[in-house]
């Protein structure tokens, strides 16, 4: 029945995607089809053109590592999707250990709601080996996004759960949106043409670029504290004290910004515990009077990292009748 509701998702989307939509199941006992359903990504990689879409479907079984170098689309079904209403009626995600985009030739790439978390548990890294541009990395769970004496450039990074950093020490990032992620760890950008909005982020940041509409935890990392200049503009700094300029907000009263005193919880994720508490001191201090953080902007963040495709959210099958058999479906496009 599953390989029938899969099928049904492939026709609902293939009329919003116009080159080949191919899909990866490595569960057991799925009908693979030449060309189009694979068992392996990288198979399934080996045979996209430039262009494709590639769906990484459900599984129990992780992907393992993930090398990209052509210009693909890749979609999973989220994550932490057994935590938060609204989900696929198919609680699995998609995990893979690592993805490398490891040329050039990768450019134009988007990935959208996978879970980047190793056979052991540990979540993995997104990984740049070369100049990469014009990407799009979007509703995924990952520890770090960083690269080795790359660059990142014209790109988004939106609406992800990010337990490590955003680390400009090996990944030059220029003209880039880091828009409505959770992030544990630091933001470093390195141009002053990087737009970094509607954040929570708790390692600090290096205030290369506009920063407007986060929730910036005062680090206590010298090279990460909180900036006066102009470009730096309607954020709260949690734990920062002083006078604030450019319509900041200073706040000690850590225990009141979000609905849960302590919302990192590494052993149990939650996203939803970043949302924030009513008497919360980053209401409406944002841009025009819009609260900070992840769920307020241009694209909130949506729990579990739903991607903003049709998604089936339940599935009910009646009793067998006159050789038929009644099923119901529901279809929610994010």
């Amino acid at each position: 029945m599953k390989k029938s509701l899969l099928l049904l998702l492939f026709l609902v989307t293939l009329s919003q995607v116009q080159a080949t939509i191919r899909r990866v199941n490595n569960n057991p006992g799925v009908t693979l089809v030449s060309g189009l359903v694979f068992a392996d990504f990288n198979a399934a990689h080996t045979a996209a053109a430039n262009g494709d879409t590639i769906y990484l479907e459900p599984s129990d079984i992780n992907y393992g590592s993930l090398l990209i170098s052509k210009k693909i689309t890749m979609i999973g079904p989220g994550y932490l999707l057994n935590k938060n209403p609204n989900t696929p009626f198919d609680k699995r995600s998609a995990k893979v250990s690592q993805i490398t985009f490891s040329t050039n030739s990768a450019n134009g790439s988007k990935l959208y709601g996978v879970e980047v978390r190793g056979t052991n548990g540990v979540l993995g890294d997104i990984f740049f080996n070369s100049v990469s541009g014009d990407m799009e990395i979007a509703h995924c769970l990952l520890n770090d996004l960083r690269g080795a004496s790359s660059s990142l450039f014209n790109s988004i990074i939106s609406d992800c759960f990010i337990l490590g950093s955003i680390d400009n020490s090996s990944l030059s990032i220029n003209n880039v949106i880091i828009s409505n992620n959770i992030i544990w760890g630091s933001v470093e950008s390195s141009s002053h043409d990087s737009i970094v909005r509607n954040n929570i982020i708790f390692g600090g940041a290096n205030y290369i670029g506009q920063f407007y509409n986060n929730i910036i935890y005062q680090s206590g990392d010298p090279n990460f504290v909180f900036s006066t200049n102009n470009s730096v503009y309607n954020n709260v700094c949690v734990g920062c004290t002083g006078s604030p300029a450019n319509n900041n907000f200073f706040t000690t009263a850590a225990n009141t910004v979000f609905v849960v005193s302590e919302p990192r919880t590494l052993d149990d994720l939650e996203d939803d515990n970043f949302v924030l508490h009513a008497s919360s001191p980053a209401k409406t201090k944002g841009v025009g009077g819009i609260d900070c953080g992840v769920f307020s902007g241009l694209r909130p963040y949506i729990l579990s990292g739903i991607p903003p495709f049709p998604m089936i959210t339940a599935f009910t099958q009646g009793a067998p009748s006159g050789g038929n058999i009644p099923i119901t479906i529901s279809i929610k496009r994010n």
